[in-house]
């Protein structure tokens, strides 16, 4: 683990070498944010299967973050590799399709990244060639007192475009029923059941009390597109978290399950070649 200590936070990342067993095929290796503690209110942050020790590497823990879109995933036959940003060479080994990494786990070859650690700022860089992709990648982490940003730019040096779809993963704690607030407008979609795990009230997000969490929801916001947006999150030690994604938002699903709730900003765009994109997401805890 790597560790940023500031304001009565620890801030756990894992290694992608020395963490391995937890890296998986769907969250970005670098900058991976495993834990974040306070030292006087515990563990604040949760997952799928949490407080297990070491989850399933797709469900995994914390604040994960992932690249959705495979590069190569769309022409790649069973068998082939594709290239999965922030992981990896990955075997394509499902013909279902389109390509997700829920139905082709096997990393081929991990991703190799350098680390930088400055005081309270860890920067995680990676170089990914496949193909004609050439991609540049840098994940950094910055503890301010007590706000945690997390910051990622890619330039693509290839040859073809490159098309990024990531998005971020917080797994929170649950905090009763009232989930959070958006500072965009949101509805569910025409399509959502009503009798859905989540409905609207007030302006707060909700979770029903008689939907069977064991069991999961996921269910889709429908927000206007162009962001920047707020998120405040209910959390049951800290009272609230205020959450800023600043990146234009493109789709927005909501998940939770019996052990953590978590909203899934995400950010969307076709990097040309030459070209290079940055956006980032902060905590403030």
């Amino acid at each position: 683990m790597f560790y940023l200590d500031n304001a009565g936070l620890r801030v756990s990342i894992l290694d992608p070498v020395a963490d391995r067993k937890r890296i998986g095929a769907r969250y970005c290796a670098g900058g991976y944010i495993w834990q974040v503690s306070d030292g006087a209110k515990g563990e604040l942050f949760s997952g799928p299967q949490f407080p297990l020790a070491e989850p399933p590497t797709f469900d995994g823990q914390g604040l994960p973050e992932a690249f959705e879109i495979a590069l190569g995933g769309s022409t790649a036959k069973v068998g082939e590799e594709v290239c999965v940003i922030g992981v990896g060479r990955v075997k394509r080994e499902s013909a279902t399709k389109p390509f997700h990494v829920r139905n082709n786990p096997t990393i081929m070859e991990l991703a190799t990244w350098k680390t930088v650690q400055a005081g309270g700022m860890l920067t995680m860089t990676t170089r990914q060639a496949f193909r004609d992709w050439d991609i540049l990648l840098e994940r950094k982490l910055v503890l301010k007192g007590r706000t945690l940003i997390s910051a990622t730019s890619i330039k693509n040096q290839g040859k073809a475009d490159a098309p990024i779809r990531w998005f971020a993963h917080p797994f929170f704690p649950h905090a009763g029923m009232e989930v959070g607030k958006l500072s965009l407008e949101c509805e569910f979609p025409f399509w959502v059941p009503v009798a859905g795990g989540f409905r609207i009230q007030n302006g707060f997000l909700h979770r029903n009390p008689e939907h069977d969490w064991n069991a999961g929801c996921y269910q889709l916001l429908n927000v206007p597109f162009g962001g920047p947006v707020e998120i405040a999150q209910k959390h049951p030690k800290l009272g609230e978290v205020k959450i800023e994604c600043r990146f234009p938002l493109a789709w927005m699903p909501l998940w939770a399950n019996a052990n953590t709730v978590s909203f899934e900003p995400y950010y969307h765009t076709v990097l040309h070649p030459g070209n290079h994109t940055e956006w980032s997401i902060r905590y403030h805890l």
